[in-house]
């Protein structure tokens, strides 16, 4: 019978790290998306990605190392093709490989070490301008209409009226933003909304402080109800490079639920909203 033929040892190797680096940068987003039930796909950090690509690359290293057999199987075509002798395509393939080393090194001394002048195309600014369709929205829970107040006191069954029961509303929605605030924001954001949860650690683009005055404190809410809905995806040009690894929440939550985890946003800080310049 004739012996099965088999993937020689150094392309077997090439094609193992070549789908590691599939599986983590494509395929398991997917994946996780479907876990989560995100609408989107969740990619994971660039560090998280060379970790797992460092240890494919090391467990094939133990792979090749584990016999000289393998090893010299390994090294025949490194060694084939600096030694020469190919013809026809190869040695045209073998001749431009060679010739674009130099080049590509030249290339990259260059590009480091020229001068370089570019124009200012755009000034990166810290809080981009809201689109136009959040700017005049109003957080309807933060000073309730007496209806709502009215309505809600009759479901709980709360027992006061006017003002106590308007402040009890409040106080009742920031409870319930606080609820979703550590079910969905915390991982990131962490419990007291201040950037150091669990998974802000291997996020590239570490979630903001909001603690720290300059953030949430200088925008009005609606600036956060439009980077809850359309998170990263939503930024414009100006934003670059920073960016966000905020993902997008439009279709998770309700826009009442969004009111009420901003307001938990602004009262696990301790800061408030800005509130909005009015035009004479």
């Amino acid at each position: 019978m004739n012996e099965k033929r088999r993937v020689p040892i150094f392309w077997g190797c090439v094609a193992t790290l070549v789908v590691v680096y599939i599986v983590f940068k494509f395929i398991a987003p997917i994946i996780s998306m479907w876990i989560v039930g995100k609408s989107v796909p969740l990619p994971l950090p660039n560090a998280l990605i060379m970790i797992y690509m460092i240890l494919a690359i090391v467990g094939v290293a133990i792979f090749i190392s584990t016999s000289e057999d393998k090893m010299e199987e390994f090294l025949q075509p490194i060694l084939g093709f600096f030694r020469g002798g190919q013809s026809g395509i190869l040695g045209m393939l073998r001749m431009g490989a060679l010739a674009a080393v130099p080049v590509l090194i030249g290339w990259m001394v260059y590009s480091s070490t020229a001068p370089s002048v570019k124009p200012l195309t755009a000034i990166r600014v810290q809080h981009p301008t809201i689109p136009g369709k959040f700017e005049k929205m109003v957080n309807p829970l933060r000073d309730p209409s007496d209806e709502r107040v009215q309505k809600w006191v009759a479901e709980t069954g709360f027992q006061g009226a006017g003002p106590q029961a308007k402040t009890a509303f409040v106080d009742a929605m920031i409870a319930e933003g606080r609820g979703l605030f550590q079910v969905n924001c915390r991982p990131c954001h962490g419990s007291r909304a201040n950037g150091n949860g669990p998974m802000s650690w291997g996020l590239r683009l570490r979630p903001a402080d909001f603690t720290d005055p300059g953030t949430i404190a200088t925008v009005v809410e609606p600036y956060l109800f439009w980077r809850i809905t359309e998170g990263a995806f939503g930024l414009p040009q100006e934003s670059t490079p920073w960016d966000s690894a905020m993902p997008a929440w439009g279709d998770e939550f309700s826009e009442e639920d969004k009111w009420k985890i901003i307001m938990a946003d602004y009262d696990l800080s301790g800061a408030e909203p800005r509130m909005p310049e009015k035009i004479h």
